[in-house]
C-alpha cells in the first residue's frame, strides 16, 4: 500500500486471511510503514492477502501524472516553478512561483495539458543518478533541494518532463481524463495556487 507522501494521499484496501479481514484506512511512514486498519487484527505470523482499492489508486495516479504535466508546461511557457502540491481525488492544487505571474494564463495551461493528454505520450519509470539528472534539460525542479543519493526513481513523460518522484503514475497521458481549472488564487508575491479537476 502506498503511504501518504510527496503530496499524494495513501492507498486504501483490504487485508484478508483464513479467519478474518480488515480494511486499510490509512498508511503512513517512510523507513517503517504503518497501516491503520479497521476490523479484525491478524496474529503475528499470519499469511495475509492484500487488495488495493484500484479505482482510488488509478484516480490518484491520473491526478499525479496530470500534476507533472501542469508543472512542466507552466515552466515551459511561463517559467513557473512548482513549490508545492496536494494531489486529491476530486481536485489537485499546485503552488507555482513566477517571475511575472501576470503573464500566466490558466486557460492556456489547460489547453496545453489537454493537448498532451490527447497526444497519449508514454510515461516511463527508471532510476538515474543525480549527475544524470543535473545534465538533463528536461528536469525542471530545483535539484539543490534533494539529497545526493546513489539513485533516484525518475518519472519521464515523453518529450515533456523528467522528474525524480516516488508517487504513482499512469503508463501514458491518454489514460488521464480531460482537465479543467477549478480556481486560481494568489499566494503572495509571484505565487499562484492553481487547482484543477477532471471533466
Amino acid at each position: 500500500f502506498y503511504p501518504t507522501g510527496g503530496g499524494q494521499p495513501h492507498d486504501t484496501g483490504l487485508m484478508s486471511w483464513k479467519d478474518g479481514q480488515c480494511r486499510v484506512i490509512d498508511v503512513k511512514g517512510r523507513n517503517e510503514v504503518f497501516h491503520l486498519i479497521d476490523g479484525d487484527i491478524p496474529l503475528i505470523g499470519t499469511a495475509v492477502d492484500c487488495s488495493i482499492d484500484t479505482p482510488r489508486r488509478l484516480r490518484l495516479a491520473q491526478m499525479h501524472t496530470a500534476q507533472h504535466l501542469a508543472s512542466a508546461l507552466a515552466h515551459e511557457y511561463w517559467g513557473g516553478v512548482t513549490v508545492g502540491n496536494q494531489i486529491g481525488i476530486e481536485t489537485t492544487r499546485i503552488d507555482i512561483q513566477f517571475e511575472d505571474r501576470d503573464s500566466f494564463v490558466a486557460e492556456e495551461l489547460v489547453d496545453y495539458m489537454n493537448d498532451a493528454i490527447k497526444a497519449n505520450y508514454q510515461v516511463k519509470m527508471d532510476n538515474r543518478s543525480l549527475e544524470q539528472l543535473k545534465s538533463d534539460s528536461m528536469v525542471r525542479i530545483d535539484l539543490s533541494r534533494i539529497p545526493d543519493v546513489d539513485s533516484f526513481r525518475v518519472i519521464e513523460i515523453e518529450s515533456i518532463d523528467v522528474c525524480p518522484c516516488a508517487g504513482t503514475h499512469v503508463e501514458s497521458t491518454g489514460v488521464i481524463p480531460r482537465v479543467a481549472i477549478d480556481r486560481v488564487k494568489s499566494k503572495g508575491a509571484g505565487k499562484l495556487r492553481v487547482s484543477y479537476r477532471f471533466c
